[in-house]
């Protein structure tokens, strides 16, 4: 079956929540870096609280975790998140170089903030992918008001 990557960064580090959302398993390959961008809550939800995004940010980079999907589960994906571009990007693992499938929004908000369980979610999955406690402790930063 074909297959395509994916870079998880907010919600689906957590590999059971990407898991429930698929009709097939996906493989977790691995913890990559997107340089040269900055993980942000900055995407509004219907609720008026926060979503992750990623911004263009020259002195930083996002954690996320590259997974294998199956083609038929591509469909999730483009309905999934609505305000959301799903493009491709070069993320970099200690192999080098991929190209990955990943979620980015130009429609942003300044002032709001995710809700508690949502930023803990990420966290989460960042200490299961034992993605850098500093790295994590930057998004707890920018979830805001707690």
């Amino acid at each position: 079956m074909e297959k395509f990557y994916y870079f998880g960064y907010a919600s689906n580090l957590d590999a059971s929540t990407l898991e429930g959302r698929l009709k097939s398993s996906a493989k977790k390959i691995a913890v990559a870096i997107l340089p040269h961008f900055g993980f942000r809550f900055n995407v509004e939800n219907p609720d008026g609280s926060a979503r992750a995004n990623v911004v263009p940010s020259p002195n930083e980079s996002v954690y996320g975790i590259i997974y294998e999907v199956d083609v038929a589960d591509k469909d999730y994906f483009l309905t999934s998140e609505p305000g959301y571009d799903f493009v491709e990007q070069e993320v970099f693992t200690k192999n080098g170089a991929i190209k990955a499938f990943m979620f980015k929004s130009v429609n942003m908000k300044d002032n709001i903030f995710p809700k508690e369980e949502y930023w803990k979610g990420i966290v989460k999955g960042g200490k299961e992918a034992k993605i850098p406690n500093t790295y994590l402790s930057h998004i707890i930063n920018r979830a805001g008001r707690l």
